[in-house]
């Protein structure tokens, strides 16, 4: 069983002890809207109940927090007054409330000026008795610059109150109204029987600058005594975007960087990480990236492999953080040794510095796997436990939920060493020391910045430089029963990795269905061999003819791409044509020329009468060096009459004719 929580995490990217300001694990919490009730009424004197105008919708623009919000609309009465209320808080110490803020968001829906943002009550029971004694109100246009159409946040707690009504600039600060009223505590306040009034409001109406609008609100934080809330207001659908796969090697790094450096110096040192075959089976493909850390070497290295692909995500915006390890211990080591780990660099506060990192240590994660040697083991960041500004241990851990609801608008910052994001090994004392450290299958999923409702993947396999492929040219004679074109196809280097390229044949002089079939399809060449071929049917006749040609090509189907992809296939003629020629000479009898070409040297050769009732033997011979002949026939034929001769020439490649030759005896 590997220690955990003893990784030193020194000189790079590292802040001190947890700091103020970012709850533990198991003090925030984010919510739904199912607490969150609506409200209407007439600003009568009356004051009937009426039919809330209220719904929860997608957007409007980015939500701050999900895909959707909460709507009030104001357009049913001049008087109306919409309220979305909570009793989760009803009994609360005023004094305790550590923490009040929310977003709006406001339109006009009948032209003319701009709307309120829709504002927060607090109905206070001042002298403990249980009643309503004060109303504490939050008017956004006394705290700040109001701007319709665009989502704007509101500190309450870092705001001023108005008591009892809008007095115009605020009056007092919640701390300070608190203070003075130590027995202060929020209070339901209903109506009547059937109507509650839970303490916490937000409400859109009762002024003339909040008519004829829709009002929007989310990401409502609510912190009681150390214990944050974040209420997710409308509807979180999101659609999956689908992931992306791409190969890393050498060659492409897509957007990666190797680091190195001295742990304690801080100073650039030269990479020791390199693209491999294996260990064993990794997740994806054939191949991983291999870290190497020697206390011969230098035992203050650390080395990093970075992308700033994701620099100014926010990270509630993040859904998928998966990666996997294995790791050994080198040479005479026997320690166990630590699995690469992940680390988030963040700016909360939108300056563009980093403000916290936050690491995903896999020995602090227990809960997804015992840590293990020379095996491969997966890790979901995204749903695991994290330590803040450096390995405080695994009861010490929080979650991206839990530092989000801290920070909602934290975003991964460039450190200008690489990018926010960042795998390491290093600075682990005995437990990442003297190792080989292997790193393979990065998915990391989000939703889009501009809606935040697509959720898409990139699952980055890291493998060796991708072998090339190359085909090369074939030649075959052509034959009389059939032949077959064999293209050579050859892959630069042998992988643990299948390798796989599609082919098809295009016509050159040769056409296909005539000279040879089509074909195409997919050639895969097993891990760690080199060689494969692509077999073209050739289709055979007896014509004499050119040479011909057709083209084999090439495209990536697979792992592997392609160098040299296009052939030739040569359909080399092999036929031979034989000529006949037929003269009168003496009279009665008839000269036969046979000539051949290419010349066939001595081949034999009989030329034929061709009768209706079949075919006799006129002349049987053998062709000379030049593959002709030329003969009298001993026959005698009777002037006057048609004779028809066909001349057959047999070669090593076949039996030629020629064509049937008529003559006249004269």
């Amino acid at each position: 069983m590997l220690a955990v929580g003893s990784l030193l995490i020194a000189g790079i990217g590292t802040g001190g002890a947890f700091a103020a300001g970012v709850p533990s694990s198991d003090s925030t919490i984010v919510r739904g809207g199912a607490d969150w009730y609506t409200q209407a009424y007439e600003n009568t004197a009356d004051g009937d109940y009426t039919v809330p105008e209220q719904s929860d919708v997608t957007g409007p623009q980015r939500a701050p927090f999900g895909t959707g919000s909460h709507k009030m609309t104001i357009g049913q009465f001049a008087v109306q007054t919409e309220l979305y209320r909570t009793d989760d808080y009803d009994g609360v110490n005023l004094g305790d409330l550590t923490r009040l803020e929310y977003s709006t968001f406001a339109r006009n829906t009948a032209g003319g000026d701009d709307r309120q943002p829709a504002y927060l009550r607090l109905s206070v029971d001042d002298d403990n008795n249980g009643t309503l004694d004060t109303s504490l109100f939050f008017f956004p246009a006394n705290n700040g610059t109001v701007v319709n159409g665009e989502w704007q946040d509101w500190d309450v707690t870092g705001g001023l109150m108005n008591v009892d009504g809008d007095s115009g600039a605020g009056e007092i600060s919640l701390e300070d109204y608190a203070a003075a009223h130590p027995d202060a505590t929020l209070v339901n306040d209903p109506y009547d029987a059937t109507h509650d009034a839970g303490a916490v409001s937000l409400i859109a109406g009762a002024a003339n600058t909040m008519t004829r609008g829709e009002y929007f609100v989310d990401r409502v934080i609510v912190g009681q005594s150390g214990q944050d809330t974040l209420f997710d207001l409308g509807p979180n659908a999101e659609t999956d975007g689908g992931t992306t796969h791409l190969t890393v090697d050498a060659s492409n790094l897509r957007g990666w960087v190797h680091r190195a450096v001295d742990g304690n110096t801080g100073n650039a040192l030269s990479t020791d990480q390199e693209f491999v075959s294996g260990p064993a089976t990794p997740p994806a493909g054939g191949g991983s990236l291999k870290f190497s850390l020697s206390d011969d070497t230098n035992p203050n290295r650390i080395e990093q492999f970075r992308t700033a692909a994701y620099d100014s995500t926010l990270v509630r915006d993040l859904r998928t953080l998966d990666f996997s390890t294995f790791q050994r211990p080198t040479g005479s080591n026997v320690t166990p040794q630590q699995p690469i780990y992940l680390l988030l660099n963040l700016d909360d506060d939108g300056d563009g510095t980093r403000d916290h990192t936050l690491y995903f240590f896999p020995g602090n994660n227990a809960d997804q796997h015992a840590l293990a040697q020379s095996t491969w083991q997966n890790w979901d960041a995204a749903g695991g436990n994290w330590n803040l500004d450096g390995d405080t241990g695994p009861f010490d851990t929080i979650t991206l939920a839990n530092y989000v609801v801290a920070h909602p608008d934290a975003k991964i910052v460039h450190t200008g060493t690489g990018g926010g994001v960042a795998f390491t090994v290093g600075a682990g004392g005995d437990s990442q020391s003297n190792g080989e450290y292997f790193l393979d299958d990065i998915t990391i999923g989000q939703v889009d910045a501009a809606t935040g409702s697509k959720n898409s993947s990139t699952e980055f396999d890291l493998e060796p430089a991708q072998p090339t492929v190359s085909i090369g040219d074939a030649s075959v004679s052509e034959g009389n029963h059939g032949a077959t074109l064999t293209f050579p196809v050859t892959v630069s280097n042998p992988t643990a990795k299948d390798v796989v390229v599609h082919y098809a044949t295009s016509d050159g002089t040769a056409t296909a269905g005539s000279d040879y079939t089509a074909t195409s399809g997919d050639l895969t060449i097993p891990a760690n061999t080199t060689t494969g071929q692509i077999t073209v049917p050739v289709l055979s006749d007896k014509v004499r003819e050119a040479d011909e040609t057709l083209t084999v090509t090439l495209q990536p189907a697979g792992y592997g791409s392609v160098a040299d992809g296009s052939a030739t296939g040569t359909i080399v003629n092999d036929d031979t044509h034989v000529a006949l020629g037929l003269r009168n000479v003496n009279g009665d009898h008839i000269r036969a020329k046979v000539s051949t070409l290419p010349a066939a040297d001595g081949a034999p050769v009989k030329v034929f009468q061709v009768k209706p009732s079949g075919r006799k033997v006129v002349l049987d011979a053998d062709l000379n060096s030049l593959g002709r002949i030329s003969r009298v026939l001993e026959k005698e034929f009777k002037p006057g009459t048609e004779v028809t001769f066909v001349a057959k020439v047999v070669t090593e490649n076949g039996t030629y004719s020629s064509e049937k030759k008529t003559i006249t005896v004269r």
